[in-house]
């Protein structure tokens, strides 16, 4: 330290201590943007944590599966049934991204049915299939002609990122029962795979080849001798069944099995 009697004098001055409490200031609002930068990165790491978190859970929900997108947990052997054309016999599957007909070929690989238009009934396994205006019905018969059809679809949520879902490549063909193809893009059903998708299930009715809608005017229209019996059934506080064994005993006590 300078022993000089000027520099001891201004090191004592009110204008050094003017200088002291700068630099406390100076040193006390950098260490309190020290500490934000720090409870922001704590923060920013727990969101990115919770992110992570969310889209492990999504991708556990929507991680699809060849029984997620076809009618079949498998490929079995089957019937085609054409409209005036004899019948076709193969190893077959139903597609319920696209609703379109499948089947193995001798050498395993997978190909999109033609003449679709023409196709009527469908049976794979023990399993009836109606086809009627482009979709496949699964049949739950109550009798000959008529019963309860189920309609299962499976929706690809394209606004998904690219390869959340396992997207492979661009083609237009149909390789392997592995690989789902739908509108030139082909899906990974290997699994761990991660394809985000909704299922829905609608239940509705059919008559001969035609399949109606599950509503009170379609239930006039199926049996039209029990209007009036339909008609005190839903005054009765009654409502449309929501699952095929109830869809199934409606249309049993309107046939009078019950």
């Amino acid at each position: 330290m300078c022993k000089h009697k000027k520099c001891k004098k201004y090191l004592k001055s009110d204008k050094m201590r003017e200088i002291d409490l700068s630099i406390f200031f100076v040193c006390l609002l950098g260490a309190f943007y020290y500490l934000c930068d720090i409870v922001t990165m704590i923060i920013f790491l727990d969101m990115k944590r919770i992110a992570l978190l969310l889209t492990l859970l999504f991708a556990a929900q929507t991680a699809i599966s060849a029984q997620d997108i076809y009618l079949m947990p498998e490929f079995k052997q089957g019937v085609i049934y054409f409209r005036g054309q004899t019948p076709a016999q193969g190893k077959l599957n139903i597609c319920a991204v696209d609703n379109t007909l499948r089947y193995l070929d001798k050498s395993g690989k997978e190909l999109v049915a033609n003449q679709a238009d023409n196709i009527l009934r469908v049976v794979i396994d023990t399993v009836a299939f109606l086809h009627y205006d482009d979709i496949y019905y699964r049949m739950y018969p109550v009798s000959i002609d008529m019963g309860v059809a189920l309609q299962r679809e499976v929706k690809i949520l394209r606004d998904a990122k690219q390869g959340a879902y396992g997207t492979t490549s661009q083609t237009s063909s149909i390789k392997s029962s592995s690989t789902m193809y739908v509108d030139g893009v082909a899906y990974s059903l290997q699994e761990g795979k991660e394809c985000p998708h909704e299922v829905t299930e609608s239940i509705c009715l059919y008559k001969g080849d035609t399949v109606f809608q599950l509503t009170k005017k379609n239930l006039r229209k199926m049996f039209p001798k029990k209007k009036e019996e339909i008609d005190a059934w839903f005054k009765a506080g009654n409502t449309l069944p929501k699952t095929i064994p109830d869809a199934l005993s409606l249309l049993r006590y309107f046939r009078g099995e019950e």
